[in-house]
Formats: C-alpha cells, sequence, structure tokens
C-alpha cells in the first residue's frame, strides 16, 4: 500500500527533526546572549583603558610643560649667576644662590670645580653627576613614566578590543545558526531539512570553537 503525504510528513522522522531544529534554535540564541554580554563588558574595557591612557597622556604633557618652565628658570639663574660673577658683584650672586634649589646649587658646585680648559659651557650636561637630580629633570622623568603607563593602557585597550572583536565574531555564526535553522521549521522538504540541519551543526561548533579560544569567554562579571 502507497504511504499517504500525511503520514509522511508526521512520522518519527519528521518530529526528530523538529526537535533537533528546536534545540539549535534554543542552544543558539543562549551562545548569542553570552557573546553579546561577554563583548559588552570587554567592549567597556577597552573604553576605560583608552579613557586612562588619555589622563595619563595629560598628565605626561603637563609634566613635560612645567619642565620646560623650571629649565628655563634654571638656565636663567645660571647665566645670571655667571655673569654677575664674571663682574665680581657679590651680592648679586649671594642673592641668586639664596634662592636657587639646592640640585641646582650642587650642579653649579660642580660645574665650577672644573678645570677651565675642560670646563663644558654650562652645568646641564650629562658629564654633571647632580644633572640628573635638577627638578627639570625630574619633571621629565615623571612625564617620561606617565607616557610608559599611557603605553601600557593602549596596549591594554587594543588587547580588549581584539578580545571584543572575537565576541562580535562567534555572534555571526550563531545568528546564521538562528537564521538557517529557523528555515527547518518552514520548508518541508526533508533532505533540505536535513541540509540546513547539518549547516546549523556546523555553523553552532565554528561559533563555539571561536569563544571558547577567546580569552575571558567564561568570566562572569
Amino acid at each position: 500500500m502507497e504511504e499517504s503525504p500525511a503520514r509522511h510528513t508526521t512520522g518519527p522522522t519528521q518530529g526528530a527533526l523538529a526537535i533537533t531544529a528546536a534545540v539549535l534554535l534554543g542552544l543558539a540564541a543562549v551562545l548569542t546572549a553570552w557573546s553579546a554580554y561577554r563583548e559588552s563588558l570587554t567592549t567597556d574595557l577597552v573604553l576605560r583603558n583608552y579613557s586612562e591612557m588619555q589622563a595619563l597622556i595629560s598628565l605626561a604633557n603637563d609634566r613635560y610643560s612645567l619642565r620646560d618652565q623650571q629649565e628655563s628658570l634654571e638656565v636663567e639663574v645660571f647665566l645670571s649667576w655667571s655673569v654677575a660673577q664674571a663682574a665680581g658683584n657679590d651680592p648679586a650672586m649671594d642673592s641668586l644662590e639664596g634662592v636657587m634649589s639646592d640640585e641646582l646649587a650642587a650642579a653649579m658646585a660642580w660645574w665650577v670645580d672644573q678645570p677651565l680648559e675642560t670646563r663644558p659651557p654650562t652645568p646641564f650636561t650629562e658629564d654633571n653627576p647632580a644633572y640628573a637630580d635638577l627638578p627639570s629633570r625630574e619633571l621629565i622623568a615623571e612625564g617620561d613614566a606617565y607616557m610608559a603607563e599611557a603605553d601600557t593602557a593602549r596596549i591594554a585597550a587594543e588587547e580588549a578590543d581584539a578580545v571584543s572583536d572575537r565576541f562580535d565574531l562567534a555572534q555571526v555564526f550563531f545568528a546564521v545558526v538562528l537564521f538557517v535553522a529557523g528555515l527547518t521549521t518552514i520548508v518541508q522538504r526533508r533532505s533540505i531539512q536535513v541540509g540546513f540541519l547539518a549547516l546549523s551543526v556546523a555553523g553552532i561548533l565554528a561559533g563555539v570553537a571561536i569563544l571558547v579560544t577567546t580569552q575571558g569567554w567564561y568570566v562572569i562579571g
């Protein structure tokens, strides 16, 4: 006896395909939600790191600006002292020595002690042991330290951004699964349904492979 169309479309195999499609749809929906959740948290981390980088760069620029002012002051004091020394103006020399920092005084003392034939034009030279302790040099060191921290924050932001991109890619695969598995519930031809389900399984596996190889995919919060 020939099998009726109604019996052919409602048999156990058809029901199994429908259940499989439902399971894949549910699994893809859950994985999409989880990927979106992790992606949003990672994006927040990207923004925080970039904001921290900008703040650190601003602090570094402030230090560099103060350094320029401090260096100008140190050079001005040194030149004024040199003019006063050349003129034999001891009161002016004493006045200048009273306002200069201890670090500048030490740098100038080293400079004065050098033989005239080998003395550098100014005490502001790397050969001067006290040079690194000048306030202007310390401000440069502080600025460089802030810039190094800013670079670290930039690297962290770029790494987080790469992780966020992987979560986005996983969502693409899960979205394809949602679409293809959804079509399985519409079409009636069993061979097409099987093909759609096979494609959906492949999409799930690809998305999961990307997800589980992404740093921090399983972290809650």
